[in-house]
């Protein structure tokens, strides 16, 4: 996953960046607010660690490969077959529209200041289909008080600035696992598990020791050699530190740009040692999106159609 290939990235603890004309002088002494970025492969139906993502990887095993062109793709110069069903994934094509869902405004600064978690062979980068919805559910069992609305906020600006259309199916009862399933049918039917998004503890997701307050990323799943495509994902929240970070004046705004940070993975964005964008390691400054944020994740909506997955 953009944090759950399962590679978490770890923080050296130094000063958060300061930026001009913030509220991060009241923070300066109080807390670094550490992101945290992971992403899981899940290839023919097995999860694997990908070796270019760093960080804590579980021993998974590798996978198995699939047919040359994988169930409903078709060989070259062939028509498309329809999409045929892999072992222990949902129906292919579920929701799956033959265009996407959003059209993204294109960033008014271009800027090459971002990376992505995973790239096909073609360089392209890796993403959810945009001609689907991508379903979330929150388990909100230890929500801090003053969180309301704080995820809807920051999933809404990830959805303009990607062209995605997010839906939110509710409340969830699931909660962290290392090693999350991308299809859970007894407890969301036939179809890939929706994002989970939990308000947890470090003693519950251990990817949140020290000063990490948020992990998140998504399994991508790929046929053989084919493009690799996210197809669910997970965020945890430290809800004792964001708890404490609510606390004090203009901790909302710091609360909203670590949430923002941890879907930026989750939808494909890795970090960067720009310092001024909200993809970079530490959140000195609570400023939201910046140009080189804005242009990956901009670029994230030319992932392809999936009718196969």
């Amino acid at each position: 996953m953009g944090e759950d290939l399962h590679s978490n990235y770890g923080y050296d603890g130094s000063p958060p960046h300061k930026r001009a004309n913030t509220a991060v002088a009241l923070f300066r002494n109080v807390m670094v607010v550490t992101v945290v970025a992971a992403v899981a492969v899940l290839a023919s139906g097995f999860l694997r660690g990908d070796p270019a993502i760093t960080g804590f990887l579980p021993n998974l095993a590798p996978s198995a490969r699939a047919t040359a062109n994988g169930p409903g793709q078709a060989a070259p110069g062939q028509p498309t077959p329809k999409a045929a069903r892999a072992p222990d994934t949902p129906p292919p094509g579920l929701e799956e529209a033959g265009h996407p869902l959003g059209s993204p405004a294109k960033p008014a600064v271009a800027s090459s200041s971002y990376k992505f978690l995973a790239t096909n062979a073609d360089g392209t980068p890796v993403g959810y289909s945009p001609c689907r919805p991508v379903h979330y559910v929150v388990n909100e069992a230890l929500a801090p008080a003053g969180s309301q609305g704080l995820i809807a906020d920051a999933v809404a600006k990830i959805a303009a600035a990607t062209g995605l259309k997010f839906v939110n199916d509710g409340p969830a009862t699931e909660k962290p696992a290392e090693k999350r399933k991308p299809y859970q049918p007894a407890l969301y039917g036939d179809r890939w598990a929706p994002l989970l998004i939990s308000w947890t503890t470090p003693e519950a997701a251990p990817g949140l020791v020290g000063s990490v307050i948020g992990t998140g990323g998504s399994t991508m799943y790929s046929f053989g050699m084919g493009p690799k495509s996210y197809v669910s994902g997970s965020l945890d929240l430290d809800a004792p530190q964001i708890t404490e970070l609510l606390d004090a004046p203009g901790g909302a705004h710091y609360v909203s740009a670590v949430i923002q940070h941890e879907l930026g993975h989750v939808v494909g964005l890795d970090h960067v040692d720009d310092p001024i964008q909200l993809m970079y390691p530490e959140i000195g400054a609570p400023d939201g999106l910046a140009a080189g944020d804005l242009n990956g994740l901009y670029k994230l909506h030319t992932a392809p159609c999936r009718s196969d997955l």
